[in-house]
């Protein structure tokens, strides 16, 4: 019974996600609008540091993931909110799974959405910043691909908590900057880390914070969300 229990989770959870992904690409304004924003602020960012000079790992870390942040805002407002304004919200709650399975299909298309915009971002942000990466790229985009699940957690727990409230799409982005600096802040250096030289081995602490991070806020989403999605 507890693997038919797991099973029947995970599916739930992959159909949700599914759901949103299809809508999202379907109403591809969305989607645009996120990669214009991200795509925009590094060549904003190149032509500000000269358009040609060598960035500082300092600079280009922190700009990839300031961009990034706000991208998650973007991408993350329509989330359960789009459920909520909809009237949407009572279909997901008649499904046969539980409120952990549908906030873990949010957090699924989270991370695939993130994750799209990083796999345009990172490419660009190499060309325009002047980035020497060699061999490193697998370790960059290992960082990025952490990042953004912590950044999916989250975000999609914070959608759920605001998704009843006035003013939602504010409160989400006052909410988002306390709750991500454990994600914003050991990616920043991890990226700062590998920009500048060092492999996989020597971010490994950062990776650590990232992943003791997911951890506690699984625990906080196991015990309340049931309650959050009631209310």
């Amino acid at each position: 019974m507890k693997n038919i229990g797991i099973w029947d989770f995970q599916r739930a959870a992959f159909r949700i996600a599914e759901k949103d992904l299809r809508t999202e690409f379907r109403r591809s304004y969305e989607v645009l609008s996120i990669l214009t924003f991200s795509v925009g602020s590094i060549l904003i960012c190149s032509f500000a540091w000269g358009g040609g000079g060598v960035v500082e790992p300092e600079v280009a870390g922190a700009a990839l993931w300031i961009i990034l942040f706000f991208a998650s805002i973007l991408a993350f407002t329509t989330s359960f909110t789009r459920e909520a304004d909809r009237g949407t919200l009572g279909g997901l709650k008649t499904l046969p799974c539980t409120p952990l399975a549908i906030l873990f299909g949010k957090i699924i298309y989270g991370i695939v959405l993130l994750f799209f915009v990083e796999c345009v971002l990172i490419p660009f942000s190499i060309i325009f910043l002047n980035l020497d990466l060699g061999g490193r790229f697998p370790a960059l985009l290992l960082v990025c691909l952490l990042g953004a699940v912590g950044l999916s957690f989250a975000g999609s727990f914070v959608s759920g908590l605001v998704m009843f409230s006035e003013g939602k799409t504010l409160l989400l982005s006052f909410l988002l900057i306390p709750i991500c600096m454990p994600v914003l802040l050991p990616s920043v250096v991890a990226t700062k880390e590998i920009i500048g030289g060092s492999g996989i081995a020597e971010v490994m602490p950062e990776l650590r914070l990232l992943t003791a991070f997911l951890l506690l806020i699984t625990a906080i989403m196991v015990l309340t969300f049931e309650f959050v999605l009631e209310e």
